[in-house]
């Protein structure tokens, strides 16, 4: 099954608007454009020519935005040893519609296993773990908003509390702290932490060494063909993950909160934040 994206491509329209502080009437003093075409395509109405003058004017990537637009484009499935991806039920009230996704990572060789986030439902990822004997020695938190780590006490209750990891500036009951750049490690598996705030003050990556491939675990900080709302620190945000995340080899599989897995390489060229004209 595929997973939907996190954002239509007025949801992308409207996070750069609001991150770089306009308006629709500012926007259209900017571009000329009137203010209720403008007002018609952030509700979802699309719009080419519309479509084409905004994205300038929001210093996105217009060939990407029509793809995300027009369902042109889908990442690569994923799949790796040593990797699992639940995608459960988004628990905050009045967005039912949406999911929320939490990894299980682990060292075929040791059998140590690490989870990043636990979602609402944390039944799937319990069964993964038995079915592969694995031993769950440690749980990483991306940030603390409540659609991620709801299921926390339930996934600690049922593997007997292994030591949770969280940022300093987003401290959790019961969780252990660290500050940027705090090395981690399960079994064989190297976890390094990096700072990717600005949809939340303290949301981390975790980038992990050691399997087939490097993965990033990423929350809500990019998301394939998008990026976390960030508003008020929407600049800083997407310098962090310029620097943090897409820095990494264009191989690095990116595992996000919300939507579907995707790479680096390909966000560098689909992403409507982040793609660059050739």
């Amino acid at each position: 099954m595929k997973i939907p994206f996190e954002d239509n491509f007025e949801d992308v329209l409207n996070k750069a608007m609001h991150g770089l502080g306009l308006t629709p009437v500012a926007l259209s003093r900017q571009t000329g454009l009137p203010p209720v075409r403008i007002e018609s395509v952030l509700d979802g109405n699309f719009d080419s020519g519309i479509v084409i003058t905004l994205t300038r004017a929001l210093k996105l990537h217009g060939p990407s935005l029509f793809e995300l637009a027009t369902k042109g484009w889908y990442p690569q499935e994923v799949r790796m040893d040593g990797l699992a991806m639940f995608n459960t039920p988004c628990p905050v009230p009045g967005y039912q519609e949406m999911t929320v996704n939490n990894y299980l990572v682990w060292d075929p060789v040791s059998k140590k296993a690490a989870a990043f986030d636990t979602g609402a439902d944390v039944t799937e990822m319990l069964e993964v773990i038995e079915n592969n004997r694995l031993d769950l020695s440690l749980v990483c938190l991306t940030h603390k908003h409540d659609d991620h780590i709801q299921a926390l006490p339930e996934l600690l209750a049922a593997t007997g509390n292994p030591p949770v990891h969280t940022n300093i500036l987003e401290p959790v009951p019961g969780a252990e702290t660290f500050e940027e750049g705090k090395a981690l490690s399960c079994g064989y598996l190297q976890i390094e932490t990096c700072l990717t705030a600005g949809h939340s003050p303290g949301g981390t990556t975790y980038v992990i060494s050691g399997l087939e491939f490097p993965l990033a675990i990423v929350g809500d900080s990019i998301f394939s063909c998008s990026m976390g709302g960030a508003y008020g620190h929407y600049n800083a945000a997407r310098e962090m993950i310029v620097d943090q995340i897409l820095s990494l080899p264009d191989e690095t599989i990116l595992c996000p909160g919300h939507g579907p897995m995707t790479t680096v390489e390909q966000e560098l060229e689909h992403n409507p934040f982040f793609a660059e004209s050739e």
